[in-house]
């Protein structure tokens, strides 16, 4: 698990840590996040170790206990 800053567009940003896998990245935190203001597309910033990515919400689910737990998708730079 790496310690990761998620900036989602018209959000606060939100701590947490995530673990990577290809194109996806799973982020969870020990805050949630209002559900109204989560569902549709999100698009965003993840800081991680030092670089930016441009992320896409693909799931947010509240978790029992508190927190949540993020999939995001990377987006990936198209070529000019």
């Amino acid at each position: 698990m790496t310690d990761a800053t998620l900036s989602l567009d018209g959000l606060e940003p939100i701590s947490g840590t995530v673990e990577t896998g290809g194109d996806y990245i799973r982020f969870s935190a020990d805050a949630a996040l209002d559900e109204g203001q989560i569902n549709g597309p999100h698009e965003g910033q993840l800081t991680l170790d030092g670089a930016d990515e441009r992320v896409v919400v693909e799931s947010y689910h509240v978790l029992e206990g508190g927190g949540c737990e993020i999939t995001l998708r990377r987006i990936t730079p198209t070529a000019s």
